[in-house]
């Protein structure tokens, strides 16, 4: 078992390196390695569960151990999966374990079992709510991965990075008349992006930081944007910009 401090550099080491990742599936096998050294020998990547959605439509990326995921699709078991369904009641990250289900409620506990039989004995789950309703999860599994207090945070940060990357380079790039924000907008935002301050985009982009300012407020204005964090998120979500 690894320290906190070391799981800490890591995470950060990941999102340097799969902010470069230039295919989604570079992006997925740097976070298959990573998670690897965690003891995590499965994963899956999915839409939320919905009424209208069948799980395969909604799958991303997988990363299952092989004859899992046709046996998951033949048979529906999304349906009665507890770990898909607390993905819709919470926010923060969990371990397959806490997915509650009922004592009574032996579909959800067959799924449980039957995962174990290939190798996913233990699970820890990330779901991703974004503002306008739709989301996410990444979930990843193993015999004996190391969930301890100072890996947790490391995984739950991967994952948020691994799937925004893979989301952006899977969705079609946006068109320059779909766009709604400005070359300077948008030269401004990927500078903040990456940390710089007003006054350090005017002196990159040799304007006063009075004007860097105000691109950003209005980049912002454009996005319905509260902050200059939000402006950024929403930025990327669009497409307008890309990490």
């Amino acid at each position: 078992m690894r320290g906190s401090n070391h799981w800490g550099i890591r995470a950060l080491e990941f999102v340097e390196a799969v902010e470069f990742a230039q295919t989604s599936s570079e992006a997925l096998r740097l976070f298959s390695q990573a998670v690897g050294q965690a003891g995590f020998r499965a994963y899956v990547m999915c839409g939320l569960p919905d009424a209208q959605t069948t799980f395969s439509n909604r799958m991303i990326a997988d990363g299952w151990p092989r004859g899992w995921s046709e046996l998951y699709l033949k048979e529906n078991l999304a349906k009665h999966d507890p770990v898909e369904r607390h993905c819709l009641r919470t926010v923060e990250p969990f371990d397959w374990c806490d997915a509650p289900f009922a004592n009574d409620d032996k579909p959800a506990k067959d799924v449980m079992e039957r995962a174990c039989d290939f190798g996913m004995v233990k699970g820890f789950c990330v779901p991703i709510h974004y503002g306008d309703g739709s989301g996410a999860a990444v979930s990843f599994a193993g015999e004996r991965p190391d969930l301890d207090r100072g890996t947790r945070p490391a995984l739950h940060l991967m994952a948020l990075y691994t799937h925004h990357r893979v989301r952006s380079l899977l969705r079609p790039p946006l068109l320059p008349e779909n766009r709604v924000l400005t070359v300077r907008e948008r030269e401004v935002l990927l500078w903040a992006k990456a940390g710089k301050t007003d006054w350090e985009i005017g002196m990159i982009l040799n304007i006063s930081e009075r004007t860097a300012h105000a691109h950003m407020q209005s980049a912002a204005r454009k996005l319905n944007a509260v902050n200059r964090t939000s402006t950024i998120v929403n930025a990327l979500r669009a497409g307008e910009i890309t990490l």
